[in-house]
């Protein structure tokens, strides 16, 4: 793994045995006489039924191409493997729902159901551990902070929201106007469309079933960028220097290489 990778999909393998001891699977294959698999406790993101989504290119060009100006993570887990982290981490926690600073305070973002409610979080030791229950619809919820566009790459179990492959500082986000809300409800998979994010054990996953990885699932990273100052001579961005913004209007969908189901 490159270091750019590393420092996006920030890491939650120090906690893969944390939630119980692994569970030998119970499919047909051990009554054949196979050698059942082991799977990892925990939770991952499965990829979800449909949901439209609009969302049209934006022009903005970062201050800085490939580094941000901020980063977070958030983990999540089912009840046990919550308090497992926990335990392993010490000390009291504390409640952290709804909206929490990120970025640099460019940005706060949060975890909320599939009803609109958050889900609840608990934190110790700076690290920020939400709750899930299987099969439960999730949304990433984003709040710009601040008093200029921001772009902001989202990545679930270590891929990129965008196109659902490793993630990459090089690749392009959601632009946010100043103090805009948004909600990143899935994967991406056209200009108007997500694939919903939903909680499921890791071999139902995402990133096992379409990339065989389970070693970043359980975490939500998000990095800021800043947008680059405009000199009076400027003329605008480059048609390269483009991400996606939320649209109010359907729009005509285009090719690009968004994310593909795990059995393409």
């Amino acid at each position: 793994m490159n270091t750019t990778r590393a420092a996006l999909l920030l890491s939650a393998a120090i906690f893969a045995g944390c939630a119980s001891q692994p569970k030998r699977r119970t499919d047909a294959t051990q009554s054949r006489g196979f050698a059942p698999a082991l799977e990892r406790p925990g939770f991952g993101t499965s990829w979800g039924e449909q949901r439209e989504s609009w969302v049209e290119p934006a022009p903005f060009v970062r201050a800085s191409a490939a580094r941000p100006s901020g980063q977070a993570r958030m983990y999540y887990n089912d009840p046990d493997g919550t308090r497992a982290m926990l335990t392993f981490l010490g000390g009291d926690a504390r409640p952290c729902e709804g909206l929490q600073a990120a970025g640099g305070g460019l940005l706060r973002f949060g975890l909320r159901n599939g009803n609109g409610a958050w889900l609840d979080c608990r934190e110790s030791h700076g690290r920020r551990i939400a709750t899930g229950e299987h099969g439960a619809r999730y949304e990433i919820i984003l709040k710009n902070d601040a008093r200029r566009a921001v772009e902001v790459l989202v990545s679930v179990d270590g891929l990129d929201s965008m196109d659902g492959k490793p993630a990459s500082f090089t690749k392009r986000g959601y632009v946010l106007a100043p103090f805009e809300t948004l909600a990143v409800e899935g994967f991406r998979t056209s200009r108007a469309t997500v694939a919903a994010f939903r909680f499921g054990p890791m071999f139902d996953s995402y990133g096992h079933r379409r990339h065989g990885d389970t070693t970043n699932a359980g975490v939500v990273g998000v990095a800021v960028f800043e947008e680059k100052r405009r000199t009076p001579a400027g003329n605008g961005s480059a048609s390269t220097d483009r991400a996606w913004r939320a649209s109010a209007t359907r729009p005509a969908d285009a090719g690009r290489d968004f994310a593909t189901p795990p059995e393409a």
